[in-house]
């Protein structure tokens, strides 16, 4: 068998460094690859063809996934016709004892990678569809404006907590449109006291768009919640600036996110239009399942890409990182193991809303997923709370691999009903 050369690279934020082994894992070249530089790529390229000549076969590109450092130099080797494939962190740490001296400087990573390759298999990563590459920058934007959001909002409810801490009395949810118009122009409870009755109702009427009454007898507990608070408040002008600040990034961060899901309705939107859509299909599909919406259902996509590389269902749980870990050694078999949480962060973050959601029921009392639900607390009753919803999200991904499987939106279907479903499939096969 002829084993073509093996180019590891070691990316980093300005440069990478490449070390191409030859067929007999020799040092072939080393090469410094400047990013901000189309000759620096080009000589790189130069180089791997200069293999390809001496080898008389194409060499393989192995590069680390960092960030979105890795993705310049991917797009312009693929699009040179080389075969790239981009490995996880976990798998090039798996290499770093290789040698018995503790060594590391990016020429020694980027040998370690291209040994990678010699010592596993590794599948070539797919370009993905620009549409989804969109998709996945967007989602995962979403995630991280989240996050931001959850601490500016964490911010300002200790700084509300000091200026009028009985605030929440009269709104309950500090972060709405009309809670924090009230507190941008009337920051304390001596603002409140001071205001114009009629320029307070209308502030709220106006933001809350929920008519006069309404507005009268939310002025009316404000101002009662300010007398209470007025001599405990501390409103010195270090909390008041605090306060502004917070109300503004929460503003910001939350109309960043209004952008970002406009954005990505916009996507499927066009996407739907296409003569051969890709995406919208798929996120229909989804849709179709208990618990999913359409931004959870972005989210799946975006991250997994391409559902057929996963010929069975376990194969996407482990990607999403929900399978069980396993510690075994000799006669010996460990029972408590945990989640491995090796896969997509993101896919793990995204399933426990969706489990979370079907074991629980509407305002009606109907229950989101009678067959789920049942199952949960059947889980429960020998199982904790959290191993019984973990069980519930492997379940989930289950069905997301049967419904993308099969092609065809979600059956909700007792276990009874699913038996008989699957024996009559199998006769008439």
């Amino acid at each position: 068998m002829d084993y073509p050369p093996v180019a590891g690279i070691d990316v980093g934020k300005n440069f990478s460094e490449m070390c191409i082994l030859s067929p007999n894992n020799e040092i072939y070249h080393r090469i410094k690859i400047y990013h901000d530089s189309i000759d620096s790529i080009q000589k790189a390229i130069g180089l791997l063809q200069k293999a390809e000549k001496d080898f008389a076969i194409r060499p393989v590109v192995v590069l680390e996934s960092t960030g979105h450092y890795h993705k310049i130099l991917f797009h312009y080797l693929h699009d040179s016709g080389f075969e790239v494939s981009i490995i996880n962190p976990i798998q090039s740490d798996s290499i770093r004892n290789i040698g018995i001296r503790k060594v590391k400087n990016d020429k020694i990573d980027a040998h370690r990678i291209a040994l990678l390759y010699r010592f596993s298999f590794i599948k070539t990563t797919v370009v993905p569809d620009e549409d989804l590459d969109c998709l996945r920058s967007l989602c995962r934007q979403y995630y991280k404006l989240s996050d931001e959001l959850t601490t500016y909002k964490n911010r300002l409810a200790g700084i509300v907590d000091q200026v009028m801490l009985n605030f929440t009395d009269v709104f309950q949810n500090a972060y709405s449109k009309t809670a924090l118009a009230v507190l941008d122009k009337y920051p304390s409870p001596t603002h409140i006291l001071k205001a114009s009755k009629k320029s307070l109702i209308s502030l709220i009427e106006k933001s809350s768009k929920k008519g006069l009454a309404w507005s009268t007898q939310k002025y009316e507990s404000l101002v009662l919640k300010a007398k209470e608070f007025n001599e405990l408040s501390i409103s010195n002008s270090g909390n008041i600036a605090i306060l502004k600040v917070n109300i503004s990034m929460v503003r910001t961060l939350q109309e960043s996110r209004k952008d970002i899901l406009d954005a990505i309705n916009e996507i499927i939107l066009e996407d739907s239009l296409k003569d051969i859509p890709i995406l919208s299909p798929i996120i229909d599909l989804l849709c179709s399942i208990p618990g999913i919406g359409l931004l959870t259902a972005a989210t799946i996509l975006a991250e997994v890409g391409d559902f057929s590389a996963f010929s069975k269902p376990n194969k996407l749980v482990a990607f999403f990182g929900i399978d069980p870990s396993v510690n075994q050694s000799g006669e010996f078999t460990g029972t408590r193991n945990k989640m491995s949480k090796r896969g997509s962060k993101l896919l793990r973050r995204v399933m426990f809303t969706t489990a979370l959601a079907n074991i629980r029921c509407k305002r009606n009392g109907e229950k989101t997923n009678p067959v789920i639900y049942d199952y949960y607390h059947q889980k429960c009753i020998n199982k904790p709370k959290k191993v019984a919803l973990g069980a519930v999200m492997k379940k989930l991904v289950n069905i997301i691999f049967a419904v993308l499987r099969d092609k065809k939106p979600f059956e909700l279907r007792t276990p009874e009903e699913h038996k008989e479903f699957i024996l009559t499939k199998s006769l008439v096969a």
